[in-house]
């Protein structure tokens, strides 16, 4: 069944995409240990030749863990580079990995907590962040659900990129939803039971954010998935991601709102920054701390 609706239509593809695609697709159709010890050289090539973002990560390390050692956060940055190329890879990965392999790879933890709440016609807004592979998650997740699911996007500037992000995340059966396509295509889909993920740890315009203590930080967050969810009484599950070990992943579910008009306002996003906080404080090294995301201050005021 084509699950595509006519407000997401696939990027244009150009006959000049093939002179990029065809070198990626042969590299990804190595096995992962082969592509793992690419990694490393890359691994090696970002942290210490280029240096890449080094300044950005330990800026956010040092703030997120002031009782931390100079030597422990260090640590922290080098076991981030390594998982951050590693995600790099298998993302691209995803081209040729069979399902079988995806399956073995991922692993689902408490996914009852999804499945139930779709036996009782509810939709789910499933809210997680940047940590581990997320994007593994949520291709694997597709493949034990019946149920479409749909993701959030920022679309690309390079129309490539763009192109190629939906030919893997198609591939693996999620639909994408440009962010400011959301409403009316999920008011498209209000009569279909559906899974939409929302990756809710990204900078929000400083004005509209919910503001909290996040890792030490006055921190803002998008309230889009809690709006969302209150609109349209979906149900809201968190997924966190541990790290079973190179190339193998857990994703556990937890029930963050089953009833979310009767929530207070913020409760919901409070919630999921509370369950990522801890998250991230367990494995920090899985969190992407070369993203900026304190460049943007609270108002005065707020």
């Amino acid at each position: 069944m084509n699950r595509q609706h006519k407000y997401n239509p696939p990027p244009p593809f150009k006959w000049y995409y093939g002179i990029f695609f065809v070198p990626i697709y042969v590299l990804m159709s190595l096995p992962l240990p082969v592509l793992y010890v690419l990694s490393d050289l890359f691994c090696w090539l970002a942290r210490d030749i280029i240096r890449y973002r080094k300044k950005v990560i330990l800026t956010n390390l040092q703030h997120s863990f002031p009782e931390k050692s100079d030597a422990e956060r260090h640590a922290i940055m080098h076991r981030y580079y390594r998982n951050m190329i590693d995600v790099f890879i298998e993302t691209f990965k995803a081209l040729t990995i069979s399902k079988k392999e995806l399956m073995n790879r991922v692993r689902m933890k408490d996914i009852d907590v999804i499945f139930d709440l779709f036996k009782e016609g509810r939709s789910v807004v499933l809210m997680l962040g940047h940590c581990g592979n997320w994007e593994w998650g949520g291709y694997s997740y597709t493949y034990h659900s019946a149920e479409q699911t749909n993701t959030l996007y920022h679309p690309l500037s390079n129309p490539f990129f763009e192109w190629l992000t939906y030919v893997i995340r198609s591939r693996c059966g999620v639909h994408m939803i440009p962010m400011q396509n959301t409403l009316r295509t999920l008011l498209a889909y209000k009569d279909r039971i559906t899974l939409t993920a929302f990756v809710s740890d990204q900078s929000p315009p400083p004005e509209s954010a919910y503001w909290t203590t996040f890792l030490n930080q006055d921190t803002g967050f998008f309230t889009g998935a809690e709006k969302i969810a209150q609109k349209f009484n979906h149900a809201v599950v968190y997924a966190g991601i541990e790290h079973d070990k190179r190339g193998d992943y857990v994703i556990c579910f937890k029930l963050l709102s089953k009833e979310p008009k009767q929530e207070k306002e913020f409760a919901i996003t409070q919630r999921f920054a509370d369950m990522l906080e801890e998250e991230i404080k367990a494995t920090p090294e899985l969190w992407l701390w070369s993203h900026r995301r304190w460049k943007t201050k609270k108002p005065t005021g707020i």
